[in-house]
């Protein structure tokens, strides 16, 4: 896991360039500036993320309890965006589908930000390769470009994830105390 450290830099540069390919090559022009819908909202927010990940890395001293916290909203957000799209223009079939989604990648960002940072990685990357690339293929209700520049973005960044690992504690980072009984 150490040896991943070092191929951190390149982890960002390719996350940068998946963006570049995401905003400039597969997503319309018009979906630069189309706030309301919940995919450009999406891009911009992780274009957000990115910078404010770049940010923290060069500061002197790492922040990994700032860095494992925006891991972990991001991996639970992402299904918000589907579900969002579903409850604009899917079915009542298409907003259960994509509940399941939500509970199980809010379960996987819990866990991540609790116990495994390699869930976050893990789970970031499995968004992509899983449900970014189902609904490629069968869902109506999101914007054509958005599941396969999803899926870049969440493997590039899962990559970045997997790449801090090493740095990041696999404890709690929150210190939880047992409830005591009651006589």
């Amino acid at each position: 896991m150490t040896s991943l450290k070092r191929l951190e830099p390149g982890a960002f540069v390719l996350l940068f360039i998946a963006l570049y390919y995401a905003f400039f090559v597969l997503a319309p022009r018009s979906a630069l500036s189309e706030l309301s819908k919940a995919e450009t909202l999406a891009g911009w927010s992780t274009v957000v993320v990115a910078v404010t990940l770049v940010v923290l890395r060069l500061l002197p001293r790492r922040r990994l309890r700032v860095e494992r916290s925006i891991y972990a909203a991001f991996l639970a957000a992402m299904p918000l965006i589907y579900f969002a799209a579903a409850l604009r223009q899917g079915s009542g079939s298409d907003i259960a589908i994509e509940l399941v989604g939500v509970f199980a990648f809010v379960g996987l960002a819990v866990l991540g930000y609790l116990k495994s940072f390699l869930a976050l990685g893990l789970g970031i990357a499995a968004h992509g390769l899983g449900w970014d690339l189902w609904h490629h293929s069968s869902a109506s209700y999101i914007a054509n470009w958005y599941p396969f520049a999803c899926m870049l973005i969440d493997l590039a960044l899962g990559f970045l994830v997997l790449t801090q690992a090493s740095v990041h504690p696999t404890a709690s980072p929150i210190n939880f105390r047992p409830l005591r009984k009651q006589a």
